[in-house]
Parts: C-alpha cells; structure tokens; sequence
C-alpha cells in the first residue's frame, strides 16, 4: 500500500512540474556582451518567478549560438528539455530591437514569438517582464491597445508616449435640479494636458444658451483626473474647481393688484414681472469619462460631472394669498445639477 502512494505522488510530482525550457546564449549585434549575460539572469529570475517554466540558461561552455537552430534544439535535449527559447538583440542606432522566439524541441517553427523594440537599456527590464509573463501563451509580450509600448505590430506609437496637450471643443448639457429639474444647452472649451499617470485640464464652459432660458452660467475650470490604465480607450475619474458667474432670471405672473413697493427696483414687462439675480463664486465638480484614441492625434472624450454653487442665487416665485392677491417670494438657491458632454480634441 505503500509503494502505492508513493507512487502516486511521485506521479502527481511529474504531472504538476513546471516545464523545462532551455535558454541558448543570447545572440548579440552591436553590443557589450554584459548585455547578454545580464538578460539572461534576469529572463531565468521572471520566468521562473510566473511559474510555469524551469529555465535552463545556456552558456559558452554549452558551443551553441543564437543563430543556430539545430545546434540549440539538440542542446536543449541533452539538457532534458522540452522547449528552448532563442533571443536576439540588434542595435539600430540609439535603439534596439529585441526578438524572442519559442520553439518546441525538435520544431522549426517556433510556436510563440515577439519583436519589441527598446529605446535605452532600461527598457530591457520591463520587456523582459513582459516576454516571461506571456511567453507561452496566447498573448504576445505587449498588449496592442497599450499606447505606451510598442511590438513589431505598433511601429507608429512611441513606446514611450511623451506627455501630450490637446485642444478641443465638447457640446452638452447642464441639467439642473436645484432650484428645478431644466436641461440648458452649453458650449465647453478645454485644454487637456496628458501626463501619462494623470490628466490635467482648464476649461471654459458656458450653458444656457439660447433666447428663452432662464439660467445663464459661465465658467473658468481646473480640474485633475486619474486615468485607469494606459490604453487607447481609458476611463477616468477625477474633479476640480471653477470661478463661475451664474444668472439667474425669474419670471413671476403679473398680479391682479399691485402696488409700486411691490415691483421694488426691478423692471417687469405687461405680463410678468421679470427678477435678475447675477451672482459669482467658487463652483465645485466631481465626475469622470472616457478619452477615446488616446494613442492618436485627434481624440475623442465624453464625460459626466456633478457641478455645484458654492454661492446662492436669488429665485423668486408668486403665490395667490386667501383674497386672490398675488404674493412675490424670494430665496436664495445654490444652482446645482448634471453637466454632460462629448467632444473632439487635436494634438500638439
């Protein structure tokens, strides 16, 4: 019975082993050879790490090269393994282009494989992090919707995406609910200031625009947000504050009887009265959005945001007394509501 479990479990050991893999020498063209020794150690340290592999790093002693396939297959036999992976780096001017292909022991043709390019040696370690996490699988080394890394597929976005500003223009709406649920149409200018980890914006935003809105507010805006992530399509949440000016025009129903100290100062019309309340203050906002084509020149944002006064505007309202007369009431209202909008920006 013994002999039995141990059995068993020596074949679970067997089942449940990570794989061997043998690393040939790193070919090199056009640099130090401490490069080769060094992405060697730290593709061993990574790979292990994830897990799934046992890396057999290959030295000189070995005789084998880079460029030479067969030798490096019957190599990585002798060594009991199952797989062998060739890498090589070639310097183009200030970059290097690395190349990493995974091969089944006795195949020619490489079942997993990757092109990365880097543009100074400290980008060797996060591509290498990179190739051991994914070598192997489905997935190549660098997601593509990633604008911050480059394949051999992503040629045309910088690995680094330096920080970008654009400029652009978004349509929406204020819908406020404070002092009542009413949707203005407005205009949003803005300056986006992209800083890879953190977005930055000032905008200048106005609503209620049109003849027969009662709510004229106008704004100078900074704001901050964090984005998640770093791909092309990025959700994001933040806010910030804003110098505002907000009028506010009440139209109240002429009364039946009225007297001059009933009007006070303010200009009314035949049918209404017609109360101008003009006020300036801090406003406040928190809410969030996606950026669309971030990797592009020309982007692409829609957003939601909470806006509040924190200053008051005067409302007034009129009401019927128990003789039928007309009462004019006032209070004061800090305007608040929805802000939505979409718009386009341009990169510079």
């Amino acid at each position: 019975m013994r002999k039995i479990l141990l059995s068993v479990l020596a074949l679970a050991v067997a089942l449940f082993a990570a794989e061997k893999v043998y690393l040939a020498p790193v070919g090199l063209t056009g640099m130090h050879d401490d490069y080769a020794v060094a992405s060697s150690k730290l593709m061993k340290a990574y790979i292990e790490d994830d897990g799934r592999y046992i890396l057999v790093v290959g030295t000189a002693e070995d005789g084998v090269k880079a460029d030479n396939q067969a030798a490096v297959s019957q190599k990585a036999a002798e060594k009991g393994c199952s797989k062998y992976i060739i890498a090589e780096f070639t310097r183009l001017g200030e970059n290097v282009i690395m190349s990493f292909k995974l091969y089944n022991v006795g195949s020619e043709a490489p079942i997993w494989d990757d092109r990365l390019k880097a543009r100074n040696p400290d980008d060797f370690d996060p591509i290498i992090q990179r190739v051991a996490r994914n070598i192997g699988t489905k997935h190549k080394a660098v997601d593509d919707s990633d604008i911050y890394s480059v394949t051999e597929q992503e040629t045309k976005t910088p690995k680094r995406k330096g920080v970008n500003a654009y400029i652009g223009m978004s349509v929406g709406g204020l819908m406020a609910v404070q002092p009542e649920v009413e949707v203005f149409a407005g205009l949003d200018f803005w300056l986006l200031y992209d800083a890879q980890v953190i977005l930055f914006g000032i905008d200048w935003d106005m609503y209620g625009l049109g003849d027969d809105t009662p709510l004229d507010y106008m704004d100078f805006a900074i704001s901050a947000y964090y984005p998640f992530g770093t791909r092309a399509i990025t959700p994001f949440v933040g806010g910030g504050l804003a110098f505002s000016q907000t009028e506010y025009e009440s139209k109240v129903p002429r009364a039946d009887r009225y007297t001059d100290s009933d009007v006070y100062s303010y200009s009314y019309s035949s049918d209404d009265y017609e109360y101008n309340d003009k006020s300036s203050g801090l406003t406040g906002f928190v809410g969030g959005g996606v950026m669309f084509n971030r990797s592009s020149r020309v982007t692409f944002v829609a957003q939601v945001k909470y806006m509040l006064n924190f200053y008051k505007n005067d409302i007034y309202k009129s009401k019927k007394d128990e003789k039928n007369n007309t009462i004019i009431s006032v209070k004061d209202h800090a305007i608040q509501g929805m802000i939505f909008n979409v718009g386009i920006g341009y990169g510079f």
